[in-house]
């Protein structure tokens, strides 16, 4: 198979690397030349990535490909999808139709934007998913599965969703074997099928720094001590528009935010210690057990102890 690497402004390109190491080592498993990998942008020459490593690439069209892997870029939600991208969509766009195209991240609106997601599942970085939701109407989005196969243009979640879209190659094209063989010499992890609303709780500190301080607040605060008035009075603002904002940099009302932070350091030291949840819950500052059980289980999806046995190491 012949595989472009899309190189594009403000692209990250560790995982393009990762997803061509994990096909140079099906290679030398078999032998021979299974997988050739190569740089392509939308206008060809040398391209400089977010982190300033400059490539030499190939005009992405210029020779036939079985298939693009196209990667997310250093941003936030408010300029995920720019203008400066339209040219780019348009060369993807104008990719025949036999072309697939694997992307993960800021990279799925991409994809999105040629219409080729149209009316199949998909899914993108959590984070995303308002926006994907509001500026792709007609794609199936499911933001809280890691990887969405169709069959031919794949999508995965997260700067790590190469992983589990090289595992699946290599599968489909491998098979199972090879691919454990791969995963244990390479001691790559096993990527999950899906994620929590809890562990969307890490990437909320990529918003801004005001909502940083916002999540530390409530860290730091008893759960029974979690209360809006007090919230803003420590964000020197009034309570309207804390909730206001709130809503805009997390896509969260206060309340729910502030629950899925407590709740997510539940989850963290149900997966790091073998603390108990009643001994976790007296130390995070909540009253009731049994409440907790509850209120877990209904924004996780699983019990404590389903998440520990599911999530601990």
């Amino acid at each position: 198979m012949n595989i472009g690497l899309l190189l594009y402004r403000d692209c990250l390109p560790a995982g393009l690397f990762g997803f061509s190491d994990l096909l140079m080592a099906v290679n030398q498993r078999a032998g021979r030349e299974l997988f050739r990998c190569q740089w392509v942008s939308e206008a060809g020459g040398p391209l400089q990535t977010a982190n300033g490593i400059a490539l030499a690439t190939e005009r992405l069209g210029a020779s036939r490909l079985d298939g693009v892997v196209v990667p997310g870029a250093w941003r936030d939600a408010d300029n995920a999808v720019a203008d400066a991208d339209a040219g780019l969509v348009e060369s993807l766009a104008g990719l025949p139709a036999s072309t697939r195209l694997w992307s993960y991240c800021t990279g799925v609106c991409l994809v999105a934007g040629t219409g080729r997601l149209d009316g199949v599942p998909a899914t993108t970085t959590w984070w995303l998913r308002d926006l994907a939701g509001s500026r792709f109407p007609l794609v199936d989005w499911r933001p809280h599965q890691t990887l969405v196969r169709t069959g031919h243009d794949d999508t995965a979640a997260g700067v790590n969703g190469y992983l589990p879209l090289g595992l699946a190659l290599l599968e489909e094209q491998c098979g199972g074997q090879a691919v454990e063989e791969i995963r244990r010499h390479m001691v790559l992890p096993r990527p999950e099928d899906h994620h929590t609303p809890l562990q969307d709780v890490p990437g909320l500190f990529r918003q801004s720094l005001w909502l940083r301080d916002v999540i530390r607040w409530v860290e730091r605060t008893p759960a029974h001590g979690l209360i809006i008035d007090r919230l803003a009075e420590f964000m020197s603002t009034s309570s309207r528009t804390l909730q206001r904002r709130v809503l805009r940099e997390s896509g969260h009302r206060c309340g729910q935010l502030m629950r899925l932070v407590k709740l997510n350091q539940v989850g963290e030291q149900l997966i790091s210690t073998d603390r108990p949840l009643a001994a976790i819950g007296d130390a995070l500052g909540f009253q009731d057990e049994a409440s907790l059980r509850r209120s877990f289980r209904q924004v996780s999806g699983m019990t404590p102890g389903e998440y520990r046995k599911h999530f601990g190491r």
